[in-house]
């Protein structure tokens, strides 16, 4: 087998060198910045074709592709399969969490994202082209997608009734840190006995839909101890939205055969400052997410790697599996992409990224480091 390309150096016809690098899908220099611009019209077509081309394609194929534009391949440079990137080197780690949460952690440590990166195969895997079937109707994005989460996990919860399902307390019961206890308690408590209406086979509709809404604003007072004044409303455009977000999922593909695990947390997510996910269905972490954009980004994947990281460190709570795919769900679209983690990272390169992030990370008090 052809061992996986470095990187491929080809000549323009006006002269200008340009150098691609698959494992990136990088080119350099960077487009209008080739030496002569009558190399222009040249490099954008040899940007399309090499979009359609494997980092294994043999060099003679590639030479054809190239010659169709008039253009050279200088040189070939292989990199042997046995010979995977390295990662940076482990950062000292702090006393303690320095950012609150998994989030900010990824937002402020490059070194992590180059890690991840360095780890992972290229390009990434991108999901299958789909029509957008719920367009957003104007209301707040992140309130619509802490809502939606309530209510798909209610629904999926509801389409496995042979198991049962490992859930933590609602963050949104934490608002009564924030707010007085009594009036809190009690509208969290009809709005969850709304929702879970649909566990004794009540149909989702308008009233399990607001219920979600008011679910979610709880938790943002909750995880951000603000916004006291929009707790316990459901605007029309959100609960409106989280209803057709519904109405799109396909709830076969979220059927389990031996565990179902909501909003999963892991023993080890301190080291981060704290994480929790959206969804274990078996062996699967699902990412949820009501975006419009159809594309999995390497933000999805950071975010999903670090979950992973975290599971091999010292499992997953309430989980009897390791984690063996990942997944993102794209709600407006109603797709679910799923990956095995096997195909996506590099040969050899996960057992080293746990390890970077064990050496990187403070310990938690008590604990020790993971093998």
């Amino acid at each position: 087998m052809t061992s996986r390309t470095a990187r491929i150096t080809f000549t323009l016809p006006y002269g200008s060198v340009v150098h691609y690098i698959p494992d990136r899908t990088q080119w350099a220099p960077e487009w209008l910045l080739v030496a002569d611009e009558r190399d222009l019209l040249a490099y954008r077509d040899l940007i399309t074709g090499m979009n359609t081309v494997t980092p294994t394609l043999p060099s003679t194929e590639i030479t054809v592709l190239a010659q169709r534009i008039n253009t050279q391949v200088t040189r070939i440079e292989r990199k042997p399969r046995s010979t995977p990137s390295s990662l940076p080197q482990p950062l000292t780690p702090p006393d303690a969490a320095e950012f609150g949460s998994l989030t900010g952690y990824l937002k402020h440590t490059p070194q992590a994202r180059e890690a991840i990166r360095a780890a992972l195969r290229h390009p990434l895997p991108q999901p299958q082209s789909c029509d957008l079937r719920c367009l957003p109707l104007g209301g707040n994005p992140g309130l619509v997608g802490t809502a939606f989460d309530y209510a798909l996990r209610a629904v999926i919860q509801a389409a496995n009734p042979h198991l049962e399902a490992v859930r933590r307390p609602l963050v949104a019961r934490h608002a009564v840190f924030h707010l007085p206890a009594s009036p809190t308690l009690t509208e969290l408590d009809a709005a969850e006995q709304c929702l879970s209406a649909v566990l004794q086979g009540h149909p989702f509709d308008e009233a399990q839909a607001r219920a979600a809404v008011i679910l979610a604003s709880y938790e943002v007072v909750a995880r951000t101890g603000a916004y006291h004044h929009l707790a316990g409303l459901a605007p029309d455009a959100v609960w409106q939205d989280v209803l057709a977000l519904i109405q799109a999922v396909p709830v076969t593909a979220f059927h389990a055969s031996e565990q179902l695990l909501l909003n999963p947390t892991f023993p080890a997510s301190g080291r981060f400052g704290g994480a929790d996910a959206d969804l274990i269905i078996d062996d699967l972490l699902i990412e949820i997410k009501a975006t419009q954009h159809l594309r999995l980004t390497a933000t999805y994947l950071n975010q999903l790697t670090s979950y992973l990281v975290l599971d091999r460190l010292a499992g997953t709570t309430g989980s009897g599996l390791p984690i063996r795919r990942l997944g993102v769900y794209y709600a407006r679209h109603g797709l679910l992409q799923t990956f095995a983690v096997r195909e996506l990272f590099r040969p050899g390169l996960l057992p080293q990224l746990v390890t970077w992030f064990d050496e990187s990370l403070p310990q938690l008090p008590g604990r020790l480091s993971a093998p």
